[in-house]
């Protein structure tokens, strides 16, 4: 098994991992990061936020293996709702 980072561009923010995480393969470190994308672009999108969400998959000798962008939009065809998010807990 190989170890694989995360790092997560969060706007102007750099978040590194430096635990990092073991994976058979590549493949599966990059289906790992394709759902910690999805998983953040969900918490975002329930606080209404549609910034673009990052992750730079690293190996052990910090090569980039791929990046992975989950970009959200949300354009309103009605008149856009008032009051709380309707995602909002």
């Amino acid at each position: 098994m190989a170890r694989y980072y995360f790092d997560i561009l969060d706007g102007a923010q750099f978040v590194r991992d430096d635990e990092g995480s073991e994976f058979d393969s590549p493949d599966a470190a990059v289906q790992a990061a394709v759902r910690a994308a999805t998983e953040i672009g969900q918490g975002r999108l329930a606080r209404g936020e549609t910034s673009n969400v990052v992750i730079e998959v690293r190996d052990e000798r910090s090569q980039r293996v791929c990046t992975i962008r989950a970009s959200m939009e949300i354009d309103w065809h009605v008149s856009r709702p008032q009051g709380p998010h309707p995602w909002s807990a």
